[in-house]
């Protein structure tokens, strides 16, 4: 439904904070009533005194500037098949960027802020590799998982979505201004909630299920035990979406929570191809890249390989490398297809 408000309108409905379906509610006995929705929102939608307290709270000069940077409303007429498909879809999401990508097929990415080496190793080199084939990478623009995930999308010339747990006019963290205003160029940054709005712990599990939402299938790369990225895989799940784990040694603790999706049902991956055969793309080619092209660490590890497949800890013994690097190295080389894995170590390819 189109309900058409003005922009101040859903600045105000998205600062209370109200669920979906009391949104949608209060949409539907203003629409054709003729009453101002705005007075109608904070004198007879019976918000609480909380949910008023946030509408007063936001300043309307922020959405002004916000709207002049280019910052549209999405309604629900505009939302992609897969949202309007899901559990209690947001009523309305502000926008930064082109949100003609959101209907192109999209997978998230997610998993811990603290990622290990491997970690972002591993997210960024699928990343890339969906972002080749055409798939639309969403994550949350956080450290770790979430930033290794956008940038190896753009890397490839691909589009990513961030969807933020604060307003589209923040950047956090901080540090990741440059990052948005990329990913902005590229894709889009989307949020649930108003304009000026900072981050809080809650605020973080609904921008999960907007992430599990936007997306066919969410991929964890790294997840402890506690992993907010946790909550956006069970999101998935109960939505039918697919949920797609990558595995580590078991003595890992940022893989804990990781391991448990395993063995709760989650789909094991240990390829992006792997994720792109489920959704039935084929795909794309990954680029040659040249001897001198490779880091330090990849080189020696491509001259230690032999034609039989070495361990992991023979690996590290040869290159001096410690076992992390040798890891992440090994994946992004894997998946480059200069190494093969086999018989419990790694090999080069002939």
């Amino acid at each position: 439904m189109n309900a058409g408000f003005a922009p101040a309108f859903w600045q105000a409905l998205l600062a209370a904070e109200v669920s979906a379906f009391r949104a949608e509610q209060i949409v539907r006995e203003i629409v054709g009533s003729g009453v101002d929705p705005i007075g109608f929102l904070t004198t007879r939608a019976r918000l609480t005194p909380a949910e008023l307290e946030r509408i007063r709270g936001v300043d309307p000069r922020a959405l002004e500037s916000a709207l002049a940077a280019g910052v549209e409303i999405l309604e629900r007429d505009r939302m992609s098949a897969p949202l309007l498909d899901s559990k209690n879809p947001p009523f309305a999401l502000f926008a930064n960027g082109n949100v003609d990508v959101l209907d192109r097929p999209a997978v998230a990415i997610v998993g811990t802020r603290s990622a290990s080496t491997y970690g972002k190793a591993v997210a960024m080199k699928f990343s890339e590799a969906l972002a080749r084939s055409g798939i639309v990478v969403v994550s949350g623009g956080a450290h770790g998982v979430d930033a290794a995930a956008h940038k190896g999308c753009l890397a490839e010339g691909g589009s990513t979505v961030a969807v933020l747990a604060h307003g589209v006019d923040q950047a956090y963290p901080a540090m990741h201004r440059s990052l948005f205003e990329r990913i902005r160029e590229s894709g889009c940054l989307l949020s649930p909630f108003a304009i000026g709005i900072k981050p809080s712990r809650y605020r973080f599990l609904v921008r999960n299920h907007v992430i599990a939402a936007l997306s066919a299938g969410v991929l964890v790369v790294e997840a402890p035990e506690q992993s907010g990225a946790l909550s956006t895989a069970h999101a998935a799940a109960e939505m039918g979406r697919q949920v797609w784990v990558v595995p580590a040694n078991i003595d890992q603790p940022g893989f804990k929570g990781s391991h448990a999706l395993i063995r709760d049902g989650a789909s094991l991956v240990d390829h992006p191809h792997q994720i792109l055969a489920d959704l039935g793309i084929e795909p794309a080619p990954a680029p040659a890249r040249s001897e001198s092209a490779r880091s330090v660490p990849q080189t020696a590890i491509l001259h230690a390989l032999e034609a039989t497949p070495l361990a992991v800890e023979k690996i590290v013994l040869k290159t001096q490398l410690s076992p992390e690097e040798v890891l992440a190295e090994l994946t992004m080389l894997e998946l480059d297809g200069l190494v093969l894995r086999e018989d419990g170590g790694f090999a080069r390819r002939p």
